[in-house]
């Protein structure tokens, strides 16, 4: 199924994504997203975890709301 809505900037540059759109793609309060943008368009998706030293996604474990793969994480020790 495919989600559209149409939504309006505000003032200081907000915009609000639809509870439909976020329940969807389980984007909840505080998660982060990806923006990027060309000429014609701008896609949003919701980041990936990845490892705050080699942008790794795989074997994360968490710290102080940050991520280090585990590959790190024995190289720190």
């Amino acid at each position: 199924m495919i989600y559209t809505n149409f939504r309006e900037i505000d003032k200081a540059g907000r915009l609000v994504i639809s509870k439909d759109i976020r329940n969807h793609l389980n984007i909840n309060a505080g998660d982060t997203l990806h923006i990027e943008a060309d000429d014609e368009k701008i896609i949003i998706c919701k980041a990936e975890n990845k490892c705050v030293f080699c942008n790794s996604t795989h074997d994360l474990v968490a710290f102080k709301e940050k991520h280090i793969c585990n590959d790190c994480l024995n190289a720190l020790k």
